[in-house]
């Protein structure tokens, strides 16, 4: 049975980071919007537990930043490399920032989410357990609607925008015909829970191993989350029996984990093993529907840039279509091409960023190439202002270019003003990779 059931302004299929904030930013424009999720609650996972600066900006703006705080969000002041030994090699601190918002907050994928929940504006329908089997077009091929699936069967749902928010395996970009080729990464990490953990520094800290990077946030409650990269497929072939064996192993090659081995010990049974990927799509949207969040890009985790660069996506896209008739298709199309023109170059970059991170961090299994990287963490140690650079290009706060002396001076070439911060003036438009 398919029956048309009511009209809406705005619909928006998958309700993560990127599909809730674009629902709040079209809600708070006083557009009726539908907000539709296949799963009936919000699962926990390993996954987003960092808000940068720039994402801080939207959700006080929202109404939502002072609730999470509440909530227990953790602040970060600081993002550390660091020896196995626990000896600092390099650091971004974010207090450097001008901005009001000079540090990032750690909370749980759940939480976060959960919070943008309890802000979404009345005129914001959101309706969980329902799944998307399909897009449905108008006479003109343009998107204009959804074909959901709930208990009493097939309905249909129009609005004059659909946008696809619905995860990397994205069922509605596939739709549109348009296609990504996503880059796996050779390497996996496990990820671990932990509980009533040491005081944590409020900082995030990578430590730099001969077997590759382990990854330490500070968590809500006395918390903590571990990433230890690991060979990919090694946990298959050992079995997660064997798994405490090799972790314990990890603890030994890294002392400075070593005060937390009981926390380790107690979260492992909780663990999971996560792989990473990247892609952009060649387009950010087809037929009038526009793409955001992990349907249109993954990257890796490296930088913290997942979570953000969805929210940044949902607040670009509703900033162009801001006070325009939905219904008027060329006003519509321009807002879809402004949006395509500025969020694609700027995800290329991050995608670009993300990945020199993960490569300089996790390719460390040779003793060359663990040579090389405490040479260039250490080079970076010693000049704030290429720190300050890097750590502004990845608050979301605005690009600053790096110059050809720059990149020599990541290497090691003496730079005299290595401790004189740069302007915090963001270049206006996106920077390409």
């Amino acid at each position: 049975m398919r029956a048309i059931i009511s009209d809406y302004d705005v619909i928006v299929c998958g309700a993560g980071a990127g599909g809730l904030t674009v629902a709040a930013e079209f809600g708070r424009q006083g557009r009726r919007v539908l907000l539709l999720d296949k799963l009936t609650d919000t699962v926990e996972t390993f996954k987003g537990e960092l808000l940068q600066p720039g994402s801080l900006v939207t959700l006080e703006r929202l109404d939502a930043l002072d609730k999470l705080l509440a909530s227990g969000a953790t602040r970060i002041n600081r993002l550390v490399s660091t020896t196995a030994d626990g000896v600092e090699l390099c650091a971004m601190d974010y207090r450097w920032l001008p901005s009001r918002h000079n540090h990032c907050l750690t909370h749980t994928y759940k939480g976060i989410l959960d919070n943008f929940i309890g802000i979404l504006p009345a005129s914001v329908e959101f309706r969980r357990g329902v799944s998307v089997s399909r897009a449905v077009r108008g006479d003109d091929g343009r998107v204009g609607g959804v074909e959901i699936r709930t208990s009493s069967g097939l309905r249909t749902v129009r609005a004059p925008l659909v946008v696809a928010a619905d995860g990397h395996s994205s069922k509605l970009r596939s739709q549109l015909g348009i296609e990504t080729s996503p880059i796996p990464y050779a390497h996996q990490v496990v990820a671990i829970d932990l509980t009533d953990v040491p005081s944590l520094a409020s900082q995030a800290t990578t430590f730099i191993t001969p077997r590759g990077m382990r990854v330490m946030y500070p968590m809500p409650n006395a918390g903590g989350r571990l990433y230890l990269q690991i060979a990919k497929g090694l946990v298959n072939q050992i079995g997660k029996e064997s798994l405490r064996e090799w972790v314990d192993q990890a603890i030994a090659e890294c002392p400075a984990l070593a005060p937390m081995t009981e926390a380790i010990h107690r979260g492992l049974p909780g663990s999971r093993v996560l792989s990473a990927r990247r892609f952009v799509a060649p387009e950010f949207y087809r037929d009038g529907m526009p793409l955001l969040g992990d349907a249109a890009h993954a990257v890796h985790p490296m930088a913290g840039q997942g979570m953000n660069a969805a929210i940044a996506d949902a607040v670009a896209l509703a900033a162009f279509f801001d006070e325009i008739d939905l219904t008027d298709r060329r006003p519509v199309d321009r807002a879809l091409q402004r949006y395509a023109a500025k969020r694609i170059p700027e995800v290329r970059t991050l995608s670009e960023f993300s990945h020199r991170f993960a490569d300089l961090f996790t390719d460390t299994l040779t003793a060359a190439r663990y040579a090389k990287t405490r040479y260039v963490l250490r080079c970076h140690g010693s000049n704030e202002r290429l720190c300050y650079k890097i750590m502004h290009n990845i608050s979301g706060l605005g690009y600053l270019r790096f110059s050809a002396l720059d990149r020599l001076q990541q290497v090691g070439f003496p730079d005299r003003h290595a401790h004189r911060l740069p302007a915090a003036t963001p270049i206006p438009e996106p920077i390409a990779s």
